[in-house]
């Protein structure tokens, strides 16, 4: 958002507030407060909730919810209803053949209580209605590919004020090792809708699928940039949080694993709008070249046993599967 810029930008580049949290997967409440004056957003809230401590019950005051399971299985009871369900295998079981992404949206005025068993992601925001509780089924969305070459990523939207909420756009993205996500560059800084534009803040919430460590293990970047005011980079390891008042911040994934991370925005209500920067904007061309070379090429299988001779049989089972992310991405099926 403009005015959350405006207020953060400088206080992020020297240091002064920090939009980065390490969540430790063990305590549970909010991680994002936008009340709180070290929180460099103003509309948007967000926590977790480890279901094995709960139940959790909750009064949603002048906010709406939205829950997003991350694993586990979960029970929702609010108002008349109640909403079960599970998320089996967590967030890198979801493709595009079968995604298991869900989420309930609570509205405003509710009392709810949850329960289960895993982990819980939620984000709030300030709502002018009071809508209808929903439970948003992992086959009602649909997950899509969007961007080319390295800049490729699985996208799913699951929440927005088009089909349940007023406030809250919720979905996810993965990103594969070594991939860029949020390019060409976009920012949704301002209420210019004849632009495309619209004025969200947002947050991410950034998981590893490998988790192999040594000394410092699997990792992505995460920028924050205006070309102004602040231009800085963020260390990502598993279970990361990260404001975002406004600005491009791209993400890219590390070669030694692949990610998910949940995102919700808030801001002034209405339909999400991208701008993209026009210095970057070629490279949706450029992308179109690429995407039309690899139809053409086709994909390449390769055996199991092949990639044995070739020296796999060496590797760990999670070195392996990190070869097999990555030849993926090339453009190889392998076989056996």
């Amino acid at each position: 958002m403009q005015k959350s810029m405006e207020k953060y930008a400088k206080r992020i580049e020297s240091g002064e507030i920090d939009p980065l949290v390490r969540y430790d997967g063990k305590r549970s409440g909010v991680i994002f407060d936008p009340e709180k004056k070290d929180v460099p957003i103003d509309v948007l809230g967000f926590g977790i909730y480890q279901l094995e401590d709960g139940p959790f019950s909750e009064e949603t005051k002048e906010r709406e919810w939205v829950l997003v399971p991350q694993d586990g299985e979960f029970r929702v009871e609010v108002e008349d209803e109640v909403y079960e369900g599970a998320r089996k295998g967590g967030p890198f079981a979801c493709t595009p053949e079968c995604c298991n992404a869900g989420a309930v949206y609570i509205p405003k005025g509710s009392s709810f209580t949850v329960s289960g068993k895993g982990e819980m992601a939620f984000y709030t925001s300030t709502a002018s209605k009071k809508r209808e509780p929903a439970f948003v089924k992992p086959e009602k969305r649909e997950y899509l590919g969007t961007g080319s070459a390295v800049w490729w990523r699985g996208v799913l939207v699951l929440v927005s004020p088009e089909n349940y909420s007023c406030n809250l756009v919720i979905g996810e993205t993965y990103s594969p090792p070594g991939l860029w996500s949020g390019s060409p560059l976009h920012i949704h800084d301002k209420d210019d809708a004849g632009a495309g534009q619209s004025d969200h803040e947002e947050v991410y919430y950034h998981i590893s699928r490998l988790k192999d460590k040594d000394i410092i293990g699997p990792y992505a970047v995460q920028l924050l940039m205006d070309g102004d005011r602040v231009m800085r980079a963020f260390v990502l390891t598993d279970k990361c949080a990260f404001a975002i008042p406004g600005g491009a911040h791209p993400v890219v994934a590390g070669p030694m694993s692949d990610i998910v991370y949940t995102w919700g925005l808030a801001g002034k209500e209405g339909p999400l709008g991208m701008w993209d920067l026009p210095e970057f904007k070629y490279l949706k061309k450029v992308g179109q070249i690429v995407d039309t070379l690899k139809e053409e090429r086709g994909m390449s299988k390769v055996s199991g046993s092949k990639l044995d001779g070739l020296g796999a049989g060496k590797l760990s089972d999670s070195e392996r599967k990190l070869l097999g992310l990555i030849l993926r991405e090339q453009g190889f099926e392998v076989s056996g």
